[in-house]
């Protein structure tokens, strides 16, 4: 399968840090429909707008119409600068859970995909309260039933990240959620998030995991402790893309406003470039 992870387009009129969200996001789906319309899901993992309101969403809406994006029903999920109520009055079709929290469960060739809410009104920290952690525990007992395997998608980062910053509005609930990984990471293939706005790799109770950066306002990660800053502008925009075989994982960043920098050139037949080109 071929997965297209965009996260973070913060879609508003105005600019946010100098940079213009909707071009940004026009920018990038004209890129993933011109190189990745194969795909055969894109998702959006939250902070789908800035301010989570009736007009942002409207807007955002808008966008998926005018780029054709919705041409390839895109999964949209909340993050912490959503409004689960404004946003599903703007997206009905999306499916909720029996508490009415934006989480559902796809089963796909690759095995079962599932789409998690973080979002907690009032803050910017991740939340996964004890009803969204029986749900999800339930949701890994039926993989395990099926011997499948299990994708997650979430908004907030599932572990520390190091950036003082970042890891202050991370999930509050952090050690319970990876409680479950630890108990479910035979069956767990890869986590898939977004939120700190820098590109991301590694694992978590031995579970590889991902995050783009933004298409909207990246920010470089600081590791001096200093929580009370954010250093950003000049960092490319970004998306993912996930190629999920039986055997491997392979995760592209494609920073797409940078391709016009790219020079191609001819490669002799083993693939090496020929004297020519050097």
């Amino acid at each position: 399968m071929k997965i297209v992870h965009i996260s973070d387009t913060h879609i508003q009129d105005d600019p946010i840090m100098g940079s213009i969200p909707a071009d940004n996001f026009r920018a990038c789906v004209e890129h993933v429909l011109e190189h990745c319309s194969d795909a055969d899901m894109v998702v959006i993992s939250g902070d789908l707008a800035h301010h989570g309101t009736n007009a942002n969403y409207a807007f955002l809406s808008a966008l998926l119409q005018e780029t054709d994006l919705v041409s390839m029903n895109p999964r949209l999920m909340i993050g912490n600068h959503d409004d689960r109520e404004t946003f599903l009055g703007a997206f009905p079709q999306t499916p909720v859970d029996e508490n009415g929290f934006v989480q559902w469960v796809e089963e796909t060739p690759r095995g079962h995909f599932l789409f998690l809410d973080t979002n907690e009104p009032g803050t910017h920290a991740g939340h996964y309260c004890a009803k969204r952690q029986a749900w999800l525990r339930a949701a890994l007992d039926d993989v395990v039933r099926q011997n499948s395997g299990a994708y997650i998608f979430l908004h907030h980062n599932p572990m520390t990240v190091h950036v003082a910053n970042a890891d202050q509005i991370g999930i509050v609930q952090v050690d319970a959620f990876q409680d479950i990984l630890e108990d479910y990471k035979s069956v767990i293939r890869h986590i898939f998030f977004g939120h700190c706005h820098f590109s991301l790799s590694g694992s978590v109770c031995g579970i590889p995991l991902s995050a783009p950066r933004s298409t909207s306002h990246p920010n470089w990660p600081d590791f001096s402790g200093n929580k009370d800053r954010v250093g950003y502008g000049g960092m490319a925009q970004n998306y993912n893309v996930a190629f999920l075989d039986a055997r491997s994982t392979v995760i592209h960043s494609m920073d797409f406003l940078d391709e016009r920098k790219a020079t191609w050139v001819k490669t002799e037949a083993d693939g090496w470039l020929s004297e020519d080109n050097i």
